[in-house]
């Protein structure tokens, strides 16, 4: 499922007399009593949105639909007492539209139940920026697996294996003409994995790789890889070939962390440079608030705990900081909403992108938000 395509189709979707409900829950069940918290959380808020009284009958009908539903969800899938299939998972709801979007997650969830007009979209947002599509190559002179890893669970695994020849006892010319032999069927098994490597990462934009292996093997892997892909290498991990899936898995989650933090760091840096240039860029809620407003943000960046409180017009839809009684633009209603979810709808309601990082001194001395634009 392209999770970006999705998030934009639901940023895009309101209802002004539906109630839309928005669950996510930590379904990474480490013991027994992490199970039950969760079905109690969401026990407990089923039964107080059964309490809610809509406006309208067609709105109470599509509220009640939706709750049997996610009784029915969570009975199946809190209930049972196998393992979760998933350590997260998002769901969006609204009966009277039509709307049921499941997203399992190989990531946990905050816990989260909320009913309003509209799809509540931060942390599925999170995921978005967290969905790194990775190669993992580990590689040795006979044999290679790669393995697909997409937000930090494995997709699928390719094995290769070459028969290269054994060792040969026999000295002299016909040693040193062998050794080559042997060199030659080496360098072909490499060049192999490596047009398979080229061909996914053509095909698939975006991917970073990871490669283990003895030095000189990796050296002689990546000689094969085109420049385009070399600069897709993001760290050489120390992996054995025995090793087990879960300890790959540990190793690639830890690089892709890493990868991704320093990401960030450049991302800031860059961000308040081209502020201070008076570039393409913002920072500051104030500041931010009005470019979300007026379609300007091409990628927001917000730190991830990011909170702030202010208004939402209920007919322009412009956000501002303070609450006022009636919208400065059109003079219409408008309701309170926390600014960190509000930013992250309007963005993506305009096809730009969202981009959470872990917290940056650097940008929380602008308020921890800021947003590259696509014109001033």
């Amino acid at each position: 499922m392209e999770i970006t395509r999705e998030l934009r189709t639901l940023a895009k979707f309101t209802s002004e007399t539906m109630p839309v409900l928005s669950v996510y829950l930590n379904t990474q069940w480490r013991d027994q009593h992490r199970r039950e918290r969760v079905t109690t959380f969401l026990e407990r808020y089923l039964r107080q949105a059964q309490a809610l009284g809509p406006e309208t009958p067609e709105a109470l009908e599509s509220l009640t639909r939706d709750l049997a539903r996610l009784t029915q969800w969570g009975q199946q899938h809190l209930h049972n007492t196998g393992e979760s299939t998933s350590p997260g998972v998002a769901l969006f709801a609204c009966a009277g539209a039509d709307l049921w979007v499941e997203f399992p997650s190989p990531l946990p969830f905050e816990d989260e139940f909320t009913i309003a007009d509209r799809s509540m979209l931060r942390q599925l947002a999170r995921l978005d920026d967290d969905y790194t599509n990775a190669l993992l190559v580990l590689i040795d002179s006979r044999t290679a697996h790669v393995y697909e890893v997409v937000l930090g669970g494995f997709l699928a695994k390719v094995d290769f294996a070459s028969d290269v020849p054994g060792r040969h006892k026999q000295g002299g010319w016909a040693q040193a003409r062998y050794q080559r032999h042997v060199k030659e069927h080496i360098a072909r098994h490499h060049k192999e994995v490596a047009a398979y490597v080229a061909s996914y990462v053509e095909a698939h934009l975006h991917t970073h790789l990871l490669v283990s292996g003895q030095t000189d093997i990796v050296v002689s892997f990546r000689h094969w890889l085109p420049p385009s892909i070399q600069s897709q290498v993001v760290e050489t991990a120390s992996l054995a070939m025995h090793d087990d899936r879960q300890r790959i898995l540990e190793v690639a989650r830890e690089a892709l962390q890493r990868h991704e933090r320093t990401e960030e760091l450049a991302t800031v840096e860059r961000l308040l440079n081209c502020t201070a240039e008076g570039g393409l860029a913002t920072v500051g809620t104030q500041d931010t608030l009005a470019a979300v407003n007026t379609g300007q943000v091409h990628q927001l960046i917000l730190q991830r705990d990011f909170q702030g409180h202010g208004g939402h017009c209920l007919n322009c839809g412009s956000l501002s900081e303070e609450l006022p009684l009636q919208c400065s633009v059109c003079g219409s209603e408008v309701r309170a909403v926390e600014l960190g979810e509000a930013m992250v709808s309007g963005v993506l309601q305009t096809d730009g992108f969202v981009e959470l990082i872990e917290p940056d001194a650097r940008l929380a001395a602008y308020e921890g938000v800021g947003a590259f634009l696509r014109y001033k």
